[in-house]
């Protein structure tokens, strides 16, 4: 692997849902291996301008808490592993932000969490790793929980 080919920095997107906790934990086990920092991005989706702006402005700021909440809980991966790490907390469209993030900071790899909705109910309700998936002009890892029960394993001794 020559200097164009390694991995400075890995960008893991978080909404604080199980799946993106899963893809911080692989992001940054990854990162670790690579000596790659790594960046945290949480968006907040704005609410619909409708609403007017007392109720706007209460729907934005609870929509940014719930987002640093999320950072909050991606953060210990990378502390726990001494991997460096810094967060953005942005307001937008989730895929379109983390995209335009990955971009600007140019990062070489994007990490994403799965929510495990299939195909039909991904498709029905839309799916953002999925338009990471489909628009992004880097590498993208969609990280996914295994489904222990779905195996047949007890989950106590999965490794």
């Amino acid at each position: 692997m020559d200097d164009s080919d390694s991995i400075d920095r890995v960008l893991i997107a978080t909404d604080g849902s199980p799946g993106s906790l899963v893809a911080a934990e692989e992001g940054v086990r990854l990162a670790k291996k690579l000596g790659a920092g790594v960046t945290f991005v949480a968006v907040a989706h704005p609410p619909l301008p409708i609403l007017g702006d007392p109720y706007y402005q209460r729907a934005l700021s609870e929509n940014l808490g719930a987002m640093r909440t999320a950072l909050a809980k991606t953060t210990p991966y990378a502390e726990e592993r001494h991997v460096t790490y810094d967060t953005e907390l942005l307001e937008g469209s989730p895929a379109e932000a983390v995209l335009e993030i990955a971009r600007s900071r140019d990062v070489d790899l994007i990490v994403v969490g799965s929510r495990g909705l299939g195909a039909v109910k991904g498709a029905l309700l839309g799916s953002v790793s999925l338009e990471i998936v489909h628009h992004a002009d880097r590498p993208v890892l969609v990280a996914r929980s295994i489904d222990h029960e779905r195996l047949g394993q007890s989950s106590r001794f999965a490794v």
